[in-house]
């Protein structure tokens, strides 16, 4: 029987030793990644498949008299009735409808222009839909346009635009 070096089996041993010890490390490492992903991905929105959107802003090329008639008659098209329309500053007008109620929503929808250049107005639009509530004040606010259905809001303007232009100033 042949008998090892005892120097031998203290450097297996610290060897041995060595890998439990990078064992451990990379399983602590991947359980904190795992946990930093997991808490990466904690906070989603309710809905991710929806697209809501609470303004939207485009821009014009044409003047603030022109821009506002077209909101109105786009306004009125979409049975909003007659918008206000008020002058915030020198160079920003705001319109704002009444609310639509219709069974147990109500609807309103705000437009501000602002002046960019001398022939650019950027306009921010702001649809707010409520729906009947138990609540203090009686409604709650839903956001239900997305992206899309502002964009189709702004072709609607931006024709009207055109039609305005016809008409002349």
């Amino acid at each position: 029987m042949e008998r090892k070096n005892p120097i031998d089996i203290f450097r297996h041993q610290k060897r041995s030793g060595r890998r439990e010890w990078e064992k451990l490390c990379i399983r602590l490492l991947a359980v904190i990644w795992s946990a930093l992903f997991l808490f990466s991905c904690a906070h989603t929105p309710e809905d991710p498949l929806t697209q809501e959107v609470d303004k939207s802003t485009q821009v014009f090329d044409a003047s603030e008299k022109i821009i506002v008639r077209a909101i109105t008659q786009v306004l009125k098209e979409r049975g909003f009735g007659q918008a206000k329309v008020e002058k915030v500053g020198e160079d920003e007008s705001r319109l704002e409808t009444e609310y639509v109620v219709q069974g147990e929503w109500r609807t309103k929808m705000e437009a501000t222009i602002k002046k960019i250049s001398r022939k650019e107005r950027e306009v921010t639009l702001l649809v707010t839909t409520e729906q009947k509530d138990s609540g203090p004040s009686g409604w709650k606010e839903k956001k239900l346009l997305g992206k899309q259905q502002y964009e189709k809001i702004f072709n609607e303007i931006e024709m009207q635009i055109y039609r305005e232009w016809g008409k002349g100033e």
